[in-house]
C-alpha cells in the first residue's frame, strides 16, 4: 500500500507524535509498503527524511514553537501533492488538531481514507467533559467532577473558597485538567486536599483551554486496555516511582513498571475489559483506542478516558499489549490499517 504517516504536528504533543509516527513508518516500511512521513505543521513543505530524522519524545515543545505554527498548514499538507495516490493515511498526531476531529474532517472533504476514528467520535473522545458525560447516560462508572471556565479563572483568578468548596464537593483528593489535552499536559493532583495546590493546579489548568475539568481522585490503581477491532487487548497495570503517570514517566524509558497482564482476579478482569469496549463504543470509536482506568482497593473500576489515537513509541501503551498477544509492532500497525 501507498501509505502516508502524518506526524508531528501543532500541539504540546508534537514531539511525541513525530516519535508515534517515525516507529510506525519504519514499521511498515519493513514490512513492504511504500511510507511518506508528513508534518502537517510545515504544510506542503512538511516532507520528512525519515533516515536522518530524529525525534525526541520526552522533550516538550516551547510555548515559542507552537505559537509559530497556524492550522491553516494543515489545510495546505491535506492539498499538498504528498497525498495524492495514497491508498490510506496512517494518523500518529495526538492532541489538539490531530487527535480532536479537525485533521479528520480534512481528510474526509478531501475524499482520503485515515487510521483511527471518525471526525465525530475524534472531537467527542477529546473532550472529557463530553465523554464523562456520555459515560455516566449509558452506565459507565467515572469519577464525581466539577467544571469550570477557565477565562473566568484567568480574570479572577482562583480564591480560597472555591478550592475549599471543591474540596468539600468531590474529597480530600483531587485531579485538575485541561478538558482537551493529553499525555498529562496542564494535570495536576492533589491527593491530600492542599487549598495551595488546588489553587495552583486551577491555575495551570487555565493555561490550557476553555474549560477546566475537575474530578474526585480515586485512591488506588492505574489501568489501561488496548481496544482493537472488537477486542479488548490485555490489561496493563501502570506503576511508577512517583504514583503520578506524567508525562516523564510516559515518554522516558526504564522509569515506569508496566505490569501485563495485570494481576487481577478473573472476574474482575473480565469487567475491566467489558467496560473498555462499552466505552469505546459508546464513544463511536473505530480499530482501535485505549481506555484508561483507575481501580480502587474495592476493585471499583472507574473509566477516566478514551484515546482514540493512542501513542505508538518504543514506551507506548497499545504496542505493549500487542506484543502479550504475540503481535508485533508491524502486524499491530498493519492490523490498524485493515480495520480502519
Amino acid at each position: 500500500m501507498n501509505i502516508a504517516v502524518l506526524m508531528g504536528g501543532i500541539s504540546a504533543e508534537r514531539n511525541v507524535s513525530f516519535a508515534s509516527g517515525k516507529a510506525v513508518a519504519e514499521a511498515l516500511i519493513s514490512r513492504g509498503h511504500s511510507v511518506v512521513a508528513l508534518d502537517p505543521a510545515k504544510g506542503a513543505s512538511g516532507l520528512i527524511d525519515l533516515a536522518t530524522f530524529q525525534s525526541d519524545a520526552g522533550k516538550e515543545p516551547s510555548a515559542e514553537e507552537l505559537a509559530s505554527f497556524s492550522p491553516k498548514s494543515l489545510v495546505e499538507c491535506v492539498q499538498s501533492s504528498h497525498l495524492r495516490g495514497i491508498d490510506k493515511v496512517f494518523l500518529a498526531l495526538h492532541g489538539k488538531y490531530g487527535e480532536d476531529g479537525y485533521i479528520q474532517a480534512l481528510l474526509d472533504m478531501h475524499g482520503i481514507p485515515y487510521t483511527g476514528s471518525t471526525m465525530l467520535s475524534s472531537t467527542i473522545a477529546m473532550s472529557k467533559l463530553a465523554s464523562k458525560r456520555i459515560f455516566q447516560s449509558v452506565g459507565i462508572p467515572t469519577p464525581a467532577f466539577i467544571t469550570l471556565s477557565a477565562a473566568s479563572i484567568r480574570e479572577k483568578g482562583v480564591d480560597y473558597d472555591l478550592a475549599d468548596d471543591i474540596r468539600s464537593e468531590l474529597g480530600e483528593g483531587v485531579v485538575i485538567k485541561p478538558d482537551t489535552e493529553g499525555s498529562t499536559v496542564g494535570i495536576t493532583i492533589v491527593p491530600n486536599g492542599n487549598v495551595d495546590e488546588i489553587q495552583r493546579g486551577i491555575q495551570e489548568a487555565a493555561k490550557w483551554g476553555e474549560t477546566i475539568l475537575v474530578e474526585q481522585f480515586i485512591e488506588g490503581r492505574e489501568l489501561t486496555v488496548a481496544v482493537l477491532g472488537e477486542d479488548a487487548l490485555p490489561i496493563i497495570e501502570i506503576r511508577t516511582d512517583t504514583g503520578f503517570y506524567d508525562y516523564a514517566h510516559k515518554y522516558t524509558k526504564g522509569r515506569t513498571e508496566y505490569i501485563c497482564p495485570a494481576e487481577l482476579p478473573l472476574d474482575v478482569e473480565d469487567f475491566v475489559s467489558q467496560l473498555a469496549l462499552s466505552a469505546h463504543e459508546a464513544l463511536g470509536c473505530r480499530a482501535y483506542s485505549r481506555v484508561d482506568f483507575r481501580l480502587n482497593d474495592e476493585f471499583q473500576a472507574f473509566c477516566l478516558e478514551v484515546n482514540t489515537l493512542p501513542g505508538m513509541t518504543g514506551t507506548s501503551l497499545v504496542p505493549k499489549a500487542a506484543a502479550a498477544l504475540g503481535m508485533d509492532f508491524g502486524e499491530l500497525c498493519e492490523k490498524i490499517l485493515e480495520l480502519s
